[in-house]
C-alpha cells in the first residue's frame, strides 16, 4: 500500500517542477535581453510589418536571390498574414517591439500550458519542463513562432473536432504547412466538417489581408517560393535527409532518409487515426508534422510539449523527458521528433482513455 506521504509527494512534485520553471524564466529574462541572437527571427517579422505599414512591398526585390546566396538575416519568407497581424509594431521602435514580443511569448507559453486539456498538476509539470528545455529557451531568445504554434496546438487539442480547433489550425498553416498532418488525421477519421472549417477559416484569413497586401502580395509570395533553391539544404536544418548528409551520407542516402521520414509520419498519423482514440491520434498528428516538413530547426521541438502532456496525463510521466531531449546534440534531434510521434502509439493502449478529463472535447459528427 502506498503511504500517504508518498502520495502527497507525487502530487506536490509537478507543482515544484512548475515553480522551478517560473524561476528559470525569471533568470533567463535578463540574460536573453540584448544577448547575441536576441530577436534574430523577430527582426524579419518586424521589418516585414513595417514595410507594410509604410506602404512598401512586403517582399522586396532580391528576396529569393538573397536566400539562394545564403544571406538569410532579415528575410521574411512566410505568407502575408503574419506580417499583417504584426503591423501594430510599427507604432513603437524596433527594440521596444522585440522586447514586447519576447515578454508576450512568455505569456503565450503559460497560456498554452493552461489550455492543455489535462489535469492541473500535469499543466504545471509541462510548464516546468518547457522552461527548462533548450527548444523553448532558444525560441524565446530568437523570437521565433514555435511557442505560439505550441499554444495553438494546445487549442486544437482542447477543442479537438470543433470549430475553434479548425481556426487554430488555419492560423498555424499560414506559417508551417507541415501541420497538414492534422487535416490528414481528420480525413482518415472521416471528419469532413473540421476540414471544411479549416479551409473556410484559411480563406477568411486571406480575404482579411487582401485590402493591405492585395493579390500582388500573394503572387509575389508564390513567385518567391518557386524561385528558392532547395530549402532542405539551408543551415541548421535537422530534417532526416540533411542530418544524414551532415553525418557523411551521400545524396541518395539523404533522399532515402527524407522519404522514410515522410512515410513514417504518414503511417503514424493513419495508424493512430484508425487504431487509437481521437486525442492520441491528434497528438500523434501534431508531433508527426516535424517529420513531414522538408526542414525543421531545434526550436521546432517545442511541439514535444504536446505528446509529453498526453503521456503524463495518462500516467506515463517519463514522457515529460521528451522536451528535455532537445538538449541532445543536433544529430540526435531527428530521433527526438520520431520519438514524439511514436511514443503515444507505443506507450498507450488502444482502449486507454484520458483519466480525470478536465474539459469536454466532443467528437463532431461527420
Amino acid at each position: 500500500m502506498t503511504s500517504p506521504r508518498l502520495v502527497a509527494l507525487r502530487r506536490t512534485l509537478p507543482f515544484v517542477l512548475g515553480a522551478a520553471g517560473i524561476i528559470a524564466i525569471l533568470v533567463a529574462i535578463p540574460i536573453f535581453i540584448g544577448s547575441p541572437g536576441f530577436g534574430y527571427d523577430f527582426a524579419a517579422y518586424d521589418a516585414a510589418a513595417r514595410r507594410l505599414a509604410g506602404g512598401a512591398p512586403l517582399y522586396p526585390p532580391g528576396t529569393a536571390e538573397a536566400y539562394n546566396a545564403g544571406a538569410y538575416a532579415g528575410l521574411y519568407l512566410y505568407a502575408p498574414p503574419l506580417a499583417v497581424a504584426l503591423m501594430p509594431v510599427a507604432a513603437v521602435p524596433a527594440e521596444t517591439a522585440a522586447l514586447i514580443w519576447f515578454l508576450a511569448r512568455i505569456a503565450v507559453l503559460a497560456t498554452g500550458c493552461a489550455l492543455l486539456p489535462v489535469r492541473a498538476e500535469v499543466r504545471a509539470a509541462v510548464f516546468g519542463v518547457a522552461a527548462l528545455s533548450f527548444p523553448v529557451l532558444i525560441d524565446l531568445n530568437l523570437g521565433n513562432l514555435s511557442i505560439v504554434l505550441f499554444a495553438l496546438s494546445a487549442a486544437i487539442w482542447r477543442w479537438l473536432d470543433r470549430p475553434p480547433a479548425s481556426i487554430a489550425l488555419a492560423l498555424i498553416l499560414t506559417v508551417r504547412y507541415a501541420f497538414v498532418t492534422v487535416l490528414i488525421w481528420w480525413l482518415v477519421r472521416g471528419r469532413l466538417r473540421p476540414v471544411a472549417w479549416t479551409i473556410g477559416a484559411g480563406l477568411v484569413i486571406a480575404v482579411l489581408t487582401l485590402p493591405i497586401v492585395g493579390m500582388a502580395g500573394y503572387v509575389d509570395y508564390v513567385t518567391i517560393l518557386r524561385t528558392l533553391d532547395d530549402i532542405s539544404t539551408g543551415p541548421h536544418n535537422l530534417a532526416l535527409g540533411t542530418t544524414v548528409t551532415t553525418l557523411g551520407g551521400g545524396p541518395s542516402l539523404a533522399f532515402a532518409a527524407n522519404v522514410a521520414g515522410w512515410a513514417l509520419a504518414l503511417a503514424a498519423v493513419v495508424f493512430a487515426a484508425l487504431r487509437r482514440d481521437p486525442e492520441t491520434g491528434l497528438v500523434v498528428a501534431l508531433a508527426a508534422s516535424l517529420l513531414l516538413a522538408p526542414f525543421f530547426h531545434d526550436h521546432y521541438l517545442v511541439e514535444m510539449l504536446i505528446p509529453a502532456a498526453l503521456l503524463a496525463q495518462r500516467g506515463r510521466w517519463w514522457g515529460l523527458g521528451l522536451p528535455l531531449l532537445g538538449w541532445l546534440p543536433a544529430g540526435a534531434l531527428p530521433l527526438v521528433a520520431i520519438a514524439g510521434a511514436l511514443a503515444p502509439i507505443v506507450a498507450l493502449n488502444p482502449d486507454q482513455r484520458q483519466r480525470d478529463r478536465p474539459v469536454t472535447s466532443s467528437p463532431a459528427a461527420m
